[in-house]
């Protein structure tokens, strides 16, 4: 006996499987567009940063100090690295040696017995 009318199963599979391809494609196209938008954004912020760097490069230089300004203070301070500085100007020196603890594990040790 041949089992007419069981064919449709085939074309409803073929069905769903186009549906999904279409979603996909859908969710793709959509994809595309919000990178697109994001591309857009990148292109606009970075081309507004260039301007606003050539403009600073191109800009004039600052005006001399003034004559009234004097001399600069030095960039390091003599007196930090002078005899005693260095490491030990920042360490913490202890006041005293921390005495030694009574661990209470040496009591238990002597109550230990094996079975």
């Amino acid at each position: 006996m041949c089992g007419g009318g069981g064919g449709s199963s085939n074309e409803d599979a073929k069905k769903d499987a186009e549906k999904r391809h279409q979603e996909n494609l859908a969710l793709q196209k959509e994809q595309m567009e919000e990178q697109k938008g994001q591309f857009e954004l990148s292109r606009q912020d970075k081309q507004a940063r260039y301007r606003d760097q050539k403009a600073t490069a191109q800009a004039a230089p600052p005006p001399p100090p003034e004559e009234t300004a004097g001399v600069a203070a030095p960039a390091l301070d003599s007196k930090r690295w002078a005899k005693g500085g260095g490491k030990k100007q920042f360490t913490n020196t202890p006041d005293k040696a921390p005495a030694p603890t009574k661990s209470s594990a040496h009591d238990a040790k002597s109550l230990y017995i094996p079975t």
